[in-house]
This record gives structure tokens, sequence and C-alpha cells, in this order.
């Protein structure tokens, strides 16, 4: 065992590892300073402490908010060995240097979903903590620190490999690492504290952990990763198939949103961020069958989502097409051990459906563009346009079209009856190119359109999309209204004998 000539500070939260890690140190010659819990870990281990207590001269106070604040704490972890001064100053102190921090935070961002009262959530906000970081991160030349007990390993590595000579770089990037992650901590607190009152404030921070690196991005040649905000979990588990990638992401968040609209079992394929199929029925099966006749062409390498289990029936008839992931709520044994012998095939289970983010973030301009998101409406408190009233099965198929226009890409168009999607017009444009693009999908897969609805996410700027879409057979409209020529669509839709509803609200989505 080496002589103790270098002395280290640890005070961690999470004592994964620690008393391994303690008896490493006092192995490479390490005395150990530490806090409550952490000496008590230590000490168990065989491994001598000097308690803070011992050093600052009092226990900690104001029920264990203050323990480290102070200058013969902090002094030895700022110490510049290059300064003349600092060497005078710390004499006074009568404190040797700090070598080393260990130190891992209270865990605030992890208990954001635990249902905690703001007085209880308060007592996790660390001060001492994120203090101690970032003075051993600002003295690294002098100080290594840690702030994850998952970089133990790499510690030790790096004292095996180099000793006490371990080069600039290797502590330059432990520090950046802890600048990174206060800086996180830092905004989940003030996440904690804003967002209920504005989702657009004066300044925004955005911090995310990584989560998983990606093979590329949306093409070979850029390289992407995927960022999870702290204390975020994925709203799904991947049980089988390759690793997801960026375009996968993209699809797989469009297709969990979409069926979660609705109450009957549903299912939805997405290509390229875009619905292609959606169904209802009395069972997951039934609504696959309606889902993959809306385009059976478009559907090959598609992200499929339920809203309801998925049982073998189910996965059988999946099984028959390629298909890039599919993602439900469950799988039953049955049904897993069927989709599973696709081995590339990703296989999600969905975890319950929290809150919606409160804002969605874009880059634009070297800058975000930030907005709150785009929710459908709680109440429809939709405005008869025309004569004609819609019928009772028209209505359900004018919510059902209006419910996926919003998931469309401008300018968009949807064709639909009461259970399924019909037809998809997406990113043309022209509206009237829209609606030619919809009909067109509908023929191509051999959907009849006599008596079905539309649905367009702004309104028509002329009659000839609404006279289009009724020569195909569309008997009722549902669109925002506030053409400045609305008159003249009514008129036409009246003149054609539709129904038109007015919603008042767009959905563009680009």
């Amino acid at each position: 065992m080496a002589a103790a000539s270098k002395r280290a500070f640890i005070s961690v939260w999470d004592k994964t590892g620690l008393p391994e890690l303690a008896v490493y140190l006092r192995e490479q010659g390490y005395r150990i300073v530490s806090t409550g819990g952490s000496a008590r870990a230590i000490e168990a281990a065989g491994v001598a402490v000097e308690s803070v207590e011992s050093i600052v001269g009092q226990p900690a106070l104001m029920g264990g908010r203050l323990k480290t604040l102070d200058g013969r704490i902090f002094g030895p972890i700022l110490f510049d060995r290059d300064q003349a001064s600092h060497r005078q100053d710390l004499e006074l102190l009568g404190q040797p240097p700090i070598d080393l921090v260990v130190v891992n935070l209270y865990p605030f961002a992890r208990l954001l979903n635990d249902g905690l009262s703001r007085a209880e959530m308060i007592e996790y906000i660390d001060i001492g903590g994120p203090g101690l970081l970032r003075a051993a991160a600002k003295n690294h030349r002098h100080v290594l620190v840690v702030g994850q007990t998952g970089h133990y390993d790499r510690l030790r590595q790096l004292i095996d490999t180099y000793g006490e000579e371990i080069p600039l770089a290797h502590r330059e990037a432990l520090a950046a690492e802890v600048f990174q992650l206060t800086a996180a901590y830092d905004q989940a607190i003030a996440g904690y504290f804003s967002a209920a009152d504005d989702p657009l404030p004066a300044a925004l921070n955005i911090h995310a952990l990584l989560e998983q690196p990606l093979r590329y991005g949306e093409n070979p040649h850029q390289q992407a990763s995927f960022y999870l905000p702290p204390g975020s979990p994925l709203p799904w588990r991947q049980l089988h198939g390759s690793e997801l990638s960026f375009n996968n992401y993209s699809d797989i968040d469009a297709a969990r949103a979409i069926v979660a609209e609705f109450a009957e079992p549903a299912a939805v394929i997405v290509k390229h961020a875009n619905p292609c199929g959606f169904g209802l029925g009395g069972t997951p099966l039934e609504a696959w069958r309606c889902a993959l006749s809306t385009d059976p062409l478009s559907s090959f390498g598609g992200i499929v989502a339920f809203n309801r289990p998925l049982d073998a029936a189910t996965a059988a008839a999946l099984a028959e097409l390629f298909l890039e992931c599919i993602i439900a709520p469950g799988f039953d044994a049955e049904a897993l051990e069927r989709l599973r012998k696709k081995k590339p095939l990703r296989l999600l289970e969905a975890r319950p459906v929290e809150a919606d983010r409160a804002v969605d973030i874009r880059s634009a301009a070297g800058g975000f563009l930030v907005q709150t998101r785009d929710a459908g409406e709680a109440n429809q408190d939709w405005s008869l346009a025309t004569q004609r009233e819609p019928e009772p099965q028209e209505m359900q198929a004018l919510r059902l079209a209006w419910k996926m226009v919003r998931f469309v890409k401008s300018n968009a168009i949807v064709f639909a009856n009461d259970v399924q999607l019909l037809g998809v017009g997406a990113g043309q444009m022209s509206r009237v190119d829209a609606v030619r693009l919809a009909g067109l999908k509908a023929g191509q897969a051999d959907l009849d359109l006599a008596g079905a609805v539309m649905a367009s996410d702004a309104f028509f700027p002329f009659a000839d999309g609404v006279s289009l879409a009724a020569e195909m057979g569309i008997r009722a409209v549902v669109q925002p209204g506030g053409s400045i020529r609305d008159a003249e669509v009514i008129a036409q839709a009246d003149e054609l004998g539709l129904s038109m509803l007015f919603t008042g609200r767009r959905h563009f989505r680009h």
C-alpha cells in the first residue's frame, strides 16, 4: 500500500461502488475526507475517514443543509499550486491540499415525476455538491473531479496509467463533464419552477443528456445522437430488433401520438413522419387491416403503432409485411415469439403516455424556434357553414379526419370514413394538388370515396379544391375557415350539396 500523501474529498448521494472506490484510493495512497452517510459507508469498508465536522469544527447545521460550505473545505480544493499567495492562504486555513473530489448530487431530476410536494422537492436541491464540483473543475489543473458513479472505472484507469501525472487533456475532459452535469442540474431546477408559469421564458436553456449514439442521421453522411432531458425516461422499452435510427425516432414519436388520440382500438402506419394508413376496429387485427388497406404500397417498411396490446393473430398478420418497427402497449407471449423471428424488426413496448411536452423546439437561422405544441381541441366547438348538416356517420368521419390531418405535413388533405383513413395528400405547395394527391392515393388502393369526408389543415383559398373533392365522392368537409373567399367556397359547397364545418383552428405542420 502506498504511503498516504494525497487527499480525496468524497460526498455522494448514490453510494453505488463507493466502498470499492474507497479501498482503491487508500491503496493508491489517498487520505479520505468525507461527510455523513458517505463517511459511514467508507468506514464500513474498513477505510479510515477524516470527517468534515472535525475539520470545520461544527456538526452539520440547518437540518443538514449546511455541511461543506466552509473555507477549510473549499480552500484546499481551490488551491492553485503555482500561486505563492494561495500557499500562504492555505497555511492560514491549516489544511493540506485536496487532490481529488468525488461528488454526486441529490437526485432532483430523477424525482420530478414522483409526485413529491413543492416543500419536499426543495429539500432535494443540492447546494454544497454543485459548489464542490465546480470548485474542483475550476482548479482541474491540480484537482481531479468525478461527478458520476459511472466514471469510477475511468478514474481508476487514469490513475493506474498515469499515476500523479495525469495529462491536462484528461483533466479538462473530466472538468467539462462536471460543468455539463451542474448545468443540467440547474436547468432541471429552473424548469421545475418555471414550466407551469411560462412556456416561453425570457431565457431559453436547453440541456439534455446523451441517451443513445445513432449510426447516422437522416442520411449516412450525417452524424447523430439522441438526447433526453435529465430525469425524462424514454416513453418505450425496446424488446427486440436492431438499434433505432434517427428517422425511426421521428416516425415512432408521430405514430404513438396518433393512436393516443383514440379511445377505440387503433392502428397507424407512418412513413417519413406522415401517416400513410390508419384504421379503427373492434380488435387490433381489425384496426390493422383497415390501416393497411389505406395504402398497402407505401406501408412497406413503415412504422406501426397500436393503442392496444398485440395478440398472436395480429402478430401473424403483421409478419406478412416488411416493417421497420412495431410499438404497442404490450405483446402477448405468442405474439412476441412470432415477431421475434424477424430479427431486424424493432419491437417496442409503449409506456403510458404522459402529458405532452409543453413546447416544440427546432433550430433555424443559427438559433431556435420555440412554440407551444399543437394540441387537439379539448372541445370541438365547430360551426356549420353550409345549409346541409352532416349526418351522424359523417360527423364521426369528420372527427376522425380532423384528428388525422393534424399529423400530416402541410399543405395537408385527408380523406376518411368513420373507421379509416382513405387518402392522404401531404406536403404539397398547392392545396388543390393536395386534394388531387389524396384522391390519387385512394384510387391506387382501390378505396371507394363515395360518401367519404375531407379534412384540410388550413382554409381553402379557392373553391377548386372543394369542387374536385366532390367529383371524387366527398360529401362533407371540415376546415378552419378564415379565407377572404370563404363565401365563394361555402356557396360552391352548397351548390354541390356538401356539408361543411369550420373549426376556427389551423393545423399547419412543417
